[in-house]
């Protein structure tokens, strides 16, 4: 069993980004997800006039079997997904565990954390094909409302031109949209479930508590960087109290939008 001292920050031993999130899954989820998004966005353009929708409940109807028709595909790419996330997480514990020591391996092999795991991954899964399937149906939900906004203003006694072809511009960006929602979705969804899957490990195995790490680039956001008026980066947590940050928001790393945070285990021989 493995025990968790009350050390100094500096004593703890640490490795640094073998937690990170996989940027190889990230990427290939994202290449495929975008495929959805401009499927989207194409059928959307091929109902659409100006800032017309020749017919809503057509649009959306395609829309809505497209996204029918995806659902098979949206539940591999989710498990190639989750598969990529839990194999990289799994090396990084086997090379920390090298690194302090430590022998670990038959403690995460154990059956009830697979079980753990398994039914994490299901959980996962399941939330992860919702969000693929909405993409097309956000996307033309998006641009109903915009059309909608279009004949608000155009029927008024003094149209504003510039509202109306502002209007036009974000309606033609339906496919732009759809594929940040795609990127959006990617990298959250699989920043999410390395932050799952390493907690159940590292708890499994007798960790109480972690290192915080951001990406540590300019566009890490302030209250993934400053806690309480202090650097964030480094500050320890236990598992079982997550911190509230500054901007109130409640989590671990990794389980925000759009976060690239990641927990780095704190694992100790007893």
């Amino acid at each position: 069993m493995f025990k968790l001292r009350s050390l100094s920050l500096d004593a703890k031993k640490t490795v640094k980004g073998n937690f990170k999130s996989s940027s190889t899954a990230e990427r290939e989820f994202h290449r495929q997800l975008k495929k959805v998004a401009r499927v989207s966005g194409h059928i959307i353009e091929s109902h659409t006039d100006g800032v017309k929708i020749s017919n809503e409940s057509n649009m959306q109807k395609a829309l809505e079997d497209y996204a029918k028709l995806i659902t098979p595909w949206a539940k591999r790419q989710s498990a190639k997904m989750l598969d990529k996330v839990q194999a990289s997480n799994k090396r990084a514990y086997k090379q920390q565990s090298k690194a302090l020591g430590l022998e670990i391996h038959h403690q995460l092999e154990k059956t009830n954390n697979l079980h753990k795991e398994v039914q994490i991954a299901k959980d996962l899964h399941t939330e992860q094909v919702a969000l693929i399937t909405s993409i097309p149906i956000e996307a033309g939900l998006r641009a109903q409302k915009l059309a909608r906004e279009a004949v608000l203003h155009g029927t008024r006694a003094t149209p504003d031109q510039a509202v109306i072809d502002e209007i036009k511009k974000q309606l033609g960006l339906s496919t732009e949209v759809a594929t940040n929602r795609a990127k959006l979705i990617a990298r959250t969804e699989t920043a999410k479930a390395n932050a799952v899957f390493n907690q159940a490990r590292a708890m499994s195995v007798g960790s109480n508590q972690y290192r915080w790490h951001n990406s540590g680039d300019g566009n890490v956001r302030h209250s993934h960087r400053i806690y309480k008026g202090k650097r964030l980066q480094g500050m320890i947590f236990s598992w079982d109290n997550p911190p509230t940050l500054d901007d109130g928001m409640t989590g671990h790393p990794g389980e925000f939008p759009n976060c690239r945070c990641f927990a780095e285990p704190i694992l100790e021989k007893e």
